[in-house]
């Protein structure tokens, strides 16, 4: 392109320097990168990737034009102008985002750079364009996952706020601005949290959450805050840079005022049954002594001491009765953890009488084991001596709320504890469920947009690369290129479908699906992201699996698995390796004589610790960095598995792999 200044110059030296040339004009040719050249506001050469953005059969049709009549109106006088002041005085140029006009009559985004050189003795300008449209889609798709991402953060009711170091609250939800009374967070004034949590201009003394500073240990406590006039069941964690650095901390506040007050109450009306109980053994007594000294009055002393036991008895039964209408489950239970004494409630959860439940161990009832579970809060109260709290989730699928208070000696020895379980699992499904219906209703929108504006182009494309194969073969050309670019636009097509297929409203019913379809269409929508991050997918999925699901739901579940497993492969391996792996495969299996399809999800990705692993499933827990994850995927995925009659199993070591396991019921139909 740029023409040397002629010199004499022997024949070798001359033939050298063309050969040079050659090989410069070749390599721009090559260029994956479109490359043009423009002298006195005419294009002069462009190389063949420039040719086909600008969707030109050849480059010497937009010879003689100028690059500026391509660019849209309002950006034509801002390029003219840019390149006058580099031909003129050198200024240069920078990168600058644009539209291209092109000879079909589309346009799209690209980036344009320039540099000033000189043509046959003539100042000239060469160009760079590149293609910029999928970058732009994805600027989009970001910027509405953060919209959404915001969404379900303000739509949690608990109050929740982010710290930096200095105790400055640096973001809230809509919950936590109302209830803290937070001005706008915008600005450079500072927002201390003790000053809106609890009324006072230092930190309190003593208070849990400032220890995280410290500690970067994550705190669970409650608390009575005078400030808010509530009491608040609290959890802080620590947040952490990429250098594992502390930087804050997540603050979540939930408001049990409510249940304190109940708590309250069953104490009280605790308190005023052992003060009754305490009066009529007092009478008893008194009657005894009166029984001794007044031998002569001893048939009015036992006709009195049987009313006392008849209005004793009746008060047992009162408070037995009040005891068995209380809908939570209600355990008496001794330091080895036999049930010593259990309200109806209890036993209708465990399906037994009341008197079958005496000298039970707890922990073999509720959940299965041989020995007492790691979090137990009736063990804890033992050991502690003060009320214990812990919500414990059951092999059924059971999520529970377990308070123990414990019972005391008058040398202030635990003889027992009273263990007080609430299910609470309704309303954690209820709270995920929320999650998974707005999640889903955004996903939707957002898929059936995107699949409606790309099908018309792509049909477009599809029917002028046909026209070209029908022009080539009256000419008899070579038509590769042409077919090409329809076997592309068909996988483009294909794709469409598939996002169409996804974002099309759930029907309740489910419908039997072959297990290799559903997996066709989700990987049709990752597997351009899988290849970019350079993993290696390895997939076995046998066809004629049919399986009755939501199809929707289970494409919801699976794509959350891949889109979990390629960050933990990127976090492992940031760049191409070897054993960069995701395999996906799956085999019939028989569970209690009923086929099931068990499907594993194999990653040698960054694993889970094993201190968390049971954890990864609970709402709004998540592994990933601060913004980057709800902690809602796997919790709703669960969800999603439960209610198809199967079940999601992790597997994972820390640093090697993770395998996510599903097993799904098989209809009877496709087995025969």
């Amino acid at each position: 392109m740029i023409s040397p200044k002629r010199m004499p110059l022997k024949t070798g030296a001359r033939e050298l320097l063309q050969q040079e040339y050659d090989q410069y004009l070749q390599m721009i040719e090559l260029s994956p990168v479109a490359i043009g050249a423009q002298c006195d506001n005419e294009l002069i050469f462009l190389n063949n990737v420039a040719a086909n953005l600008f969707a030109a059969v050849n480059p010497e049709l937009l010879f003689g034009r100028s690059i500026i009549s391509f660019l849209p109106p309002d950006h034509q006088d801002i390029v003219n102008k840019l390149f006058h002041d580099m031909i003129e005085d050198g200024i240069a140029f920078a990168p600058l985002e644009t539209r291209l006009l092109r000879l079909d009559g589309t346009e799209i985004d690209v980036e344009i750079m320039a540099t000033r050189f000189i043509f046959q003795g003539s100042p000239a300008i060469q160009f760079t364009l590149y293609d910029i449209t999928k970058r732009k889609k994805l600027e989009q798709l970001l910027s509405q996952s953060k919209h959404d991402w915001e969404d379900t953060f303000h739509a949690i009711t608990d109050v929740i706020t982010l710290h930096d170091k200095d105790f400055n609250i640096i973001y809230a939800n809509k919950a936590a601005k109302e209830v803290l009374r937070l001005p706008s967070l915008e600005g450079i004034f500072e927002h201390k949290c003790f000053k809106y949590y609890h009324g006072t201009e230092c930190p309190p003394t003593g208070c849990p959450s400032c220890a995280c500073y410290k500690t970067g240990v994550p705190a669970n406590f409650e608390i009575y805050e005078p400030h808010l006039n509530k009491y608040v069941e609290i959890r802080s964690m620590p947040r952490f840079n990429k250098d594992d650095q502390l930087i804050g901390l997540i603050h979540i506040a939930r408001d049990i005022t409510e249940r304190k007050m109940v708590e309250e109450e069953i104490r009280k009306a605790k308190n005023e049954l052992e003060m009754r109980v305490e009066e009529r053994t007092s009478e008893l007594k008194s009657i005894n002594e009166q029984l001794t000294e007044e031998i002569a009055e001893r048939k009015m002393a036992v006709e009195a001491l049987q009313k006392s036991e008849n209005k004793y008895r009746s008060l047992s039964q009162e408070f037995h009765t009040l005891l068995n209408c209380i809908p939570d489950n209600l355990l008496l239970l001794s330091p080895d953890l036999k049930i010593m004494w259990a309200n109806k409630a209890a036993a209708s959860v465990f399906g037994k009488d009341v008197s079958d439940l005496a000298d039970q161990y707890c922990f073999s009832l509720c959940c299965g084991n041989i020995s007492a579970c790691e979090n137990c809060p009736t063990l804890r109260s033992f050991q502690s001596g003060i009320e214990e709290t812990s919500e414990i989730s059951t092999s059924g699928g059971k999520i529970w709320d377990i308070r123990s208070f414990p019972i005391k000696d008058d040398s202030g020895r635990v003889n027992n504890v009273i263990e007080l379980a609430r299910d609470i699992t309704e309303k954690i499904n209820l709270q995920a469920g929320a999650a998974r219906s707005r999640h889903l209703a955004s996903l939707g929108e957002l898929a059936a947009g995107v699949a409606h504006e790309i099908n018309n182009p792509i049909n477009n494309i599809i029917n002028y690369a046909q026209i070209l194969i029908d022009e080539f073969e009256q000419e008899n050309k070579d038509d590769e290129i042409a077919r090409r670019i329809i076997k592309d636009g068909d996988r483009i097509a294909t794709i469409v479908r598939s996002l169409l297929s996804f974002a099309r409203i759930r029907k309740e019913e489910k419908t039997f699906v072959d297990l290799h379809e559903i997996f066709s269409d989700t990987l049709s929508l990752t597997s351009a992201q899988i290849r970019k991050d350079g993993i290696h997918l390895k997939v076995s999925i046998p066809k004629f699996i049919k399986i009755p699901v939501h199809l929707q739901q289970i494409q919801q579940v699976f794509l959350n698995i891949i889109s979990n497993s390629r960050y933990a492969l990127n976090q492992k391996y940031p760049g191409t390796h070897e054993n960069k792996i995701l395999d996906i495969h799956c085999e019939k299996i028989l569970k209690n004589n009923t086929p099931y399809v068990r499907i594993v999800f194999n990653d040698r990705g960054s694993g889970i610790p094993s201190n968390i692993i049971d954890k990864v499933i609970n709402p709004f827990f998540s592994t990933k960095p601060n913004r980057m994850g709800t902690g809602l995927g796997l919790s709703i995925s669960h969800g999603i598995i439960s209610e198809h009659g199967g079940k999601l199993m992790i597997n994972s070591i820390e640093g090697e792999y993770t395998k996510i396991i599903i097993d799904l019921p098989i209809s009877a139909k496709e087995e025969e």
